[in-house]
């Protein structure tokens, strides 16, 4: 069994090498093509992150009322800290929501001055949501509920970018996956029918091994190894390519690239494509060997 392994791979290195210039042309093909999709990862890896960090700082935060004491609002927030969806509270008093005034809008600071030591901005209460309640309708839900609470007089949480913010992003989880599925199919198509050729070439040398008993294992192996072979190099050669490019344009335009999980996913995809091409290419191509 192991010998007939090492000649079915050695058989598959060797159609390589007897047609070492159309498998380059079909090694190219993919890595250019594989390319574009990196880049396209590359893209929506960055704008997903950017967005996901924006959905990271989605909360309310509540407003109360100027006659509000110190005691009450503590006592709101403990009711608030208890609220389904809620992470953690945070209170601002009258002097820290000034400080932090005063320390984010320098340039307004003045404002503050002369509009006299007897008026102060109101207190308020920062929510912080749990991940799984930072769209809109449960945002807007707790909002609604907050808002209805003895002492509160105003709710900000995002109201009008919330719900795009939250599309945006499902919108892009579901291109990525879409472009995946798009790609596997063309470059499963270009190496079905470079396996196809391949194929018609050896075609007499197929029919030989089938008429003198060769396993079917053993006739496939090499035409699948050699789709397997050009799917993950066509993969990697594209990281080698993009991450080239990626390194010019970073001074440019500063990003990140992929992550060590999707670079995986490119090859694990390289693979899957490159081993369903050669499939098709011998299910049309192959005749049905000798049992």
């Amino acid at each position: 069994m192991i010998h007939l392994i090492k000649n079915a791979i050695s058989e598959g290195l060797l159609n390589i090498r007897r047609k070492l210039g159309s498998f380059l042309i079909t090694l190219l093909m993919v890595s250019l093509s594989f390319m574009v999709f990196d880049i396209f990862l590359i893209i929506s890896w960055n704008l997903g992150t950017a967005l996901k960090d924006e959905q990271e700082n989605v909360g309310i935060e509540v407003f109360l009322r100027d006659n509000i004491t110190e005691v009450e609002a503590v006592i709101l927030a403990d009711i608030m800290s208890g609220m389904e969806g809620v992470r953690s509270v945070y209170y601002v008093s009258p002097e820290e929501a000034e400080a932090v005034f005063r320390a984010d809008l320098p340039e307004q600071a003045d404002l503050l001055t002369l509009l006299g030591p007897q008026f102060h901005l109101p207190p308020s209460i920062q929510i912080s949501l749990h991940p799984d309640y930072r769209t809109s309708e449960k945002v807007g839900g707790l909002a609604r509920t907050v808002s209805g609470m003895d002492g509160v007089e105003d709710i900000v949480y995002g109201k009008e970018y919330l719900p795009g913010l939250t599309r945006a992003v499902d919108i892009l989880e579901k291109l990525v996956i879409l472009a995946g599925l798009v790609l596997a199919l063309s470059l499963s198509l270009v190496v079905a029918n470079t396996v196809r050729l391949a194929v018609a070439r050896r075609a007499l040398t197929v029919q030989i091994m089938s008429i003198v008993g060769a396993p079917g294992w053993f006739v496939r192996v090499p035409f699948l190894g050699e789709g397997l072979l050009t799917g993950v190099a066509g993969a990697a050669g594209s990281l080698l390519l993009t991450v080239a490019v990626s390194w010019m344009l970073s001074s440019s335009v500063p990003h990140y690239f992929l992550p060590g999980k999707w670079i995986m996913l490119v090859l694990i995809l390289g693979a899957s494509s490159g081993a369903a091409g050669s499939w098709i290419g011998m299910k049309s191509g192959i005749p049905k060997p000798r049992s």
